[in-house]
């Protein structure tokens, strides 16, 4: 499901090329129903949203809060495949076996969810491939610590590193997929990163998973 409200894609700044040093994320517009789709990561600048890519967004109410309004919102992203020419440049979006030459190739797709207002739907999977969880249906306080767990395939997953962006680290997951993350008064960004190698795959050598986890932390 693509309609909540209306979904807009936002181009902003122009960034790098890389393919995996991205996320994207839905942002609160001013006018009511409407949420920009953004996309970016390299040196914090905004890239184009391509609105193809945008494969799912998902809604979820609670019908004993306000009737109608979304608390929780889902978002994948597939920012296609990214493959590695034989000589120095930027890579190329076409699949690896298209490229002459090239032995190495990402798959980049990108997950996301946003909390509107926290409670029990907070802590509740959205099934995603590879997902954020808080484990607590209290909104979380700035400068407090909130658990989170990591899954990959519904399973917890250990070893994957946790912060406001990919080039920090505040927390890794452990055996049972949790980590510790302390959040900022106001909006917060929480991300998480996976790569997987894949061998006898002519189109990709790699899958990279990113996830935002949106929200607001109490003062």
């Amino acid at each position: 499901m693509k309609r909540l409200g209306t979904i807009v894609a936002m181009a902003l700044l122009l960034g790098g090329s890389g393919a995996s040093a991205h996320t994207a994320w839905l942002v609160r517009d001013a006018n009511p129903g409407v949420w920009l789709l953004q996309f970016g990561g390299h040196q914090g600048k905004l890239e184009p949203a391509v609105p193809a890519k945008l494969k799912a967004v998902s809604g979820s109410n609670v019908h004993l809060a306000v009737a109608g309004q979304h608390v929780v919102i889902g978002l994948h992203y597939d920012n296609g495949i990214h493959t590695r020419p034989p000589r120095p440049g930027p890579t190329i979006e076409r699949p690896m076996n298209e490229v002459p030459g090239a032995t190495s190739a990402t798959s980049a797709v990108k997950y996301g969810k946003t909390i509107v207002q926290w409670g029990g739907v907070a802590t509740r999977p959205l099934n995603q491939r590879f997902e954020i969880i808080p484990q607590a249906t209290a909104a979380p306080a700035a400068g407090q610590p909130m658990r989170v767990q990591v899954r990959l395939d519904g399973r917890p997953v250990a070893g994957v590193k946790i912060g406001r962006g990919e080039n920090t680290a505040d927390g890794t997951t452990d055996a049972q997929g949790m980590a510790t993350f302390i959040p900022r008064p106001g909006a917060n960004r929480l991300w998480a990163g996976k790569r997987i190698p894949v061998s006898n795959n002519p189109r990709y050598t790699e899958l990279s998973y990113e996830y935002l986890l949106g929200f607001e932390a109490k003062p």
